[in-house]
């Protein structure tokens, strides 16, 4: 396959993985801001979910609303895919440079 070919067949392939995110997510328990909540006096605490992820070699995380659990789950999944697709353009594009 020549490398314009590769090329045309990746940007494909990549079109289709929005949205796309890398990291991970996790739930975690949280105190909330309440001094007369229930949940809170009992121990029990509140579940919430965190994305966290590495910019500039430095671990940060952000906090994921309960209505964007599923889609940015679904953006690491992609990312996945993502970084797969690249592995496998980088050996299309050595064998394509073989061809020639």
């Amino acid at each position: 396959m020549k490398e314009e070919e590769v090329r045309k067949k990746w940007l494909e392939e990549v079109a289709k993985l929005w949205p796309v995110a890398k990291g991970s997510i996790r739930e975690v328990k949280r105190v909330c801001a309440s001094k007369t909540c229930e949940k809170c006096r009992s121990g029990e605490r509140h579940p919430g979910w965190l994305m966290t992820y590495y910019k500039d070699g430095k671990q940060k995380s952000h906090y994921v609303p309960a209505k964007m659990q599923e889609r940015v789950k679904l953006a690491l999944e992609n990312g996945r895919k993502l970084e797969a697709l690249m592995v496998e353009a980088g050996i299309e594009l050595i064998k394509s440079g073989k061809e020639n």
